[in-house]
C-alpha cells in the first residue's frame, strides 16, 4: 500500500473534504435544476428581502462582473425580479417560483449539512465550525 504524505497537510485535507461536500450538495441541487451558486443566491435573497447585487457579491465572494449574468439567468428563469433603486442599482426579490425553489434548495442544503455534520463527533461540532470560520477569516462568524 502506498503512503500519502499529503494527508498531513491541513490545506490538502480541507480541499479534499470540500470536494466531497460540494459534489454531494451539487447532486442534491441538480435535482432542482440549480447550481450551488444559484441556490445560494435564492436562499440569500429569500432571507434578506430587497437585497442588492453588490451585497450578494460581498456575501458570496463573487466578483460583481460574475453576479450580473448570474442574476440575469435567474431573472430569465422567472425566479428573481429587479426593482430599481436609482439609475444603477436594483433591489432583488424572489418571484413565487423563486420562493418555492429557495425553500426546496434550503431543505436540500439542510439535509446535506445533516449528513455532513454526522461525521463530526457532537462534542467537537462547535469547535469544528469555529476553526473553519477562523481559516475562512469570517470575522462575523467568530
Amino acid at each position: 500500500m502506498s503512503v500519502d504524505p499529503l494527508r498531513d497537510f491541513a490545506g490538502y485535507v480541507l480541499r479534499r473534504a470540500s470536494a466531497v461536500s460540494q459534489a454531494d450538495l451539487s447532486g442534491r441541487l441538480n435535482g432542482l435544476g440549480l447550481k450551488i451558486t444559484e441556490a445560494s443566491v435564492l436562499v440569500l435573497v429569500d432571507a434578506n428581502r430587497r437585497m442588492t447585487q453588490s451585497e450578494i457579491s460581498r456575501m458570496l465572494s463573487i466578483a460583481s462582473a460574475n453576479v450580473t449574468p448570474l442574476v440575469a439567468r435567474l431573472e430569465e428563469r422567472a425566479m428573481l425580479q429587479r426593482e430599481p433603486i436609482d439609475g444603477r442599482s436594483h433591489f432583488l426579490s424572489l418571484t413565487p417560483i423563486g420562493r418555492a425553489l429557495a425553500k426546496k434548495a434550503k431543505a436540500q442544503m439542510q439535509a446535506h449539512e445533516s449528513e455532513l455534520i454526522k461525521h463530526i463527533p457532537a462534542s467537537r461540532r462547535a469547535s469544528f465550525l469555529e476553526a473553519l470560520l477562523a481559516i475562512w477569516g469570517d470575522e462575523d462568524g467568530v
